[in-house]
């Protein structure tokens, strides 16, 4: 499953996982898997997306930008896992436009102690 929760400190996490994508296609479906999520929720979220041995796209990119105003609406804190290489100048693309940066981290304790405090 792309999409599952995790409880970290008491605090409930949106964990999106990308790590087992091959495509833009596979990717673009787990995205709108989160777009509907978020979509039929009332409460913002913390996120953590792992891209963890995928690859960067700009179609990807684009498609999340489109979501931009949703995402940015219901989400206090957004990690991102497995950012490297090409991936890295589209994170800082996409930060660029959005109001709630997505913010790298090597590991996913990390990027937990990061969205609960």
């Amino acid at each position: 499953m792309s999409l599952s929760y995790l409880t970290h400190k008491g605090k409930r996490i949106l964990f999106i996982d990308y790590t087992h994508c091959k495509t833009t296609a596979e990717m673009l479906k787990v995205l709108d898997d989160v777009r509907k999520e978020y979509e039929k929720s009332n409460t913002q979220f913390l996120a953590i997306n792992d891209f963890t041995g995928t690859f960067g796209s700009n179609e990807f990119l684009n498609a999340a930008s489109k979501h931009k105003e949703l995402f940015d609406s219901k989400t206090l804190k957004t990690a991102v896992l497995g950012i490297t290489g090409i991936k890295k100048i589209l994170l800082n693309g996409y930060n660029a436009f959005v109001k709630k940066k997505q913010v790298p981290f090597n590991t996913k304790e990390e990027a937990l102690e990061y969205l609960i405090n």
